[in-house]
């Protein structure tokens, strides 16, 4: 477990600076997906990114910032490790099952960019309730078999 400092980008994205030696542990071939545990307490799914002005580091989400009650300037302490999930994202019990129970939408889901897959996912995992989660993966199934594939089209 390492200690990271909290910084805000111009944009308003929050993130940590990963140094390189950490970061090229995890960037092999294509994957830059890892699972970052803060003070052993929340853990999310991230990406390592590089930008040349800042170098590698990983975002944070609005919840998760909330969540952790950090802001810029704030130390935290993490431990970063390889996501070796399916979909490198926690798969929703509500989504799982339509899927399981929808074939034709499950073969269209499974075909999906892995990017494209997150996505869903997240738009599903996003809701607190149960019976909202579950409404939500049926409206995403049936779309899925009408051909409509981009998150983003899926929720108006």
């Amino acid at each position: 477990m390492m200690t990271w400092a909290i910084v805000k980008y111009l944009t308003g994205m929050h993130f940590f600076v990963v140094d390189t030696k950490t970061a090229k542990k995890f960037l092999t071939g294509k994957n830059k997906r890892v699972v970052c545990t803060f003070d052993d307490r929340s853990k999310i799914h991230a990406a390592i990114f590089t930008k040349k002005e800042l170098g590698h580091y990983i975002r944070l989400g609005k919840s998760t910032v909330k969540k952790l009650k950090v802001k810029p300037g704030d130390k935290i302490k993490v431990s970063i490790t390889e996501d070796t999930t399916p979909f490198q994202f926690e798969m929703p019990e509500e989504l799982a099952e339509v899927l399981a129970t929808d074939p034709l939408a499950n073969d269209v889901f499974k075909n999906l960019s892995p990017g494209n897959q997150r996505s869903i996912i997240y738009l599903v995992s996003l809701l607190k309730s149960t019976d909202k989660r579950i409404e939500r993966a049926m409206r995403i199934a049936e779309k899925l078999k009408a051909g409509i594939t981009s998150a983003r089209k899926m929720i108006p």
